[in-house]
């Protein structure tokens, strides 16, 4: 059977943290008709074990929403967690865990060696808004790499189709090389680098940190209760390969 779906795994516990992210995920179900499954999808009367398998075996990538809750349900641990494991050993489906809270991640041998999105020290619910959208948005760009492949997505075209898009990239890149050139300070923090942007929305150099800080290509520290950020290694080697000055 060819695999081409997505399944989230969660707690109901945590729908909360489900609807977040299908807002973001709905995109590509619109533009790209592949079907995002989760169980609200069973419909009354039906047989919610065949159902529930049947999704599973044409997933292509299972988002798992790992949290205390997701971890002490039997039902995740004993019918949907061992389905999907089977995929991904024996089918080649991806598994994308996303930290909600604290919790014993780590631990866990049959899901902690898959990479997560975020890490376990920084669930969802230490974020602020905008860190959580970044992270969001950085799955649903993972999703849609990994499907391309069958559903027909151009690999070069990153929906730059609009002013809006072009602009937003290149504020990508200026705010880059901005850290780029300060690289041997302590940090910058988002009152200089706004003022060094010369851009006119101290909310848009806000988002664009918050995005790259979610790529790990910024490191963020605290001193004296002000926020500090600078190129982790990734991120200056990022620039450097990517001529970006």
């Amino acid at each position: 059977m060819k695999r081409h779906g997505v399944f989230i795994s969660y707690s109901k516990k945590d729908t909360k943290w489900l609807d977040s992210l299908r807002v973001h995920l709905s995109f590509l179900e619109r533009e790209y008709k592949f079907t995002i499954w989760e169980d609200s999808k069973i419909e009354v009367g039906a047989d919610w074990r065949v159902e529930i398998n049947k999704a599973i075996n044409s997933t292509k990538v299972a988002i798992l929403m790992v949290s205390a809750n997701f971890l002490s349900s039997e039902f995740i641990n004993n019918e949907e967690l061992p389905a999907l494991l089977t995929a991904a050993k024996e089918e080649g489906a991806h598994i994308f865990p996303i930290i909600i809270s604290h919790c014993m991640f780590s631990d866990v041998d049959a899901i902690s060696r898959f990479q997560t999105i975020n890490p376990p020290s920084e669930p969802l619910i230490v974020m602020n808004e905008g860190q959580r959208d970044a992270l969001f948005l950085k799955v649903t760009q993972e999703i849609k790499r990994v499907l391309s492949t069958d559903i027909n997505i151009p690999h070069t075209n990153i929906h730059l189709s609009t002013i809006e898009d072009l602009k937003i990239s290149f504020n990508r890149v200026n705010i880059m090389n901005i850290f780029f050139e300060n690289h041997n300070t302590n940090g910058l923090s988002i009152k200089e680098i706004y003022k060094l942007s010369k851009l006119k929305k101290r909310k848009e150099v806000i988002r664009v940190i918050h995005e790259l800080e979610a790529l790990e290509l910024l490191d963020k520290t605290k001193i004296e209760n002000l926020s500090y950020y600078k190129l982790t290694s990734i991120g200056y080697n990022f620039v450097e390969e990517h001529t970006l000055m």
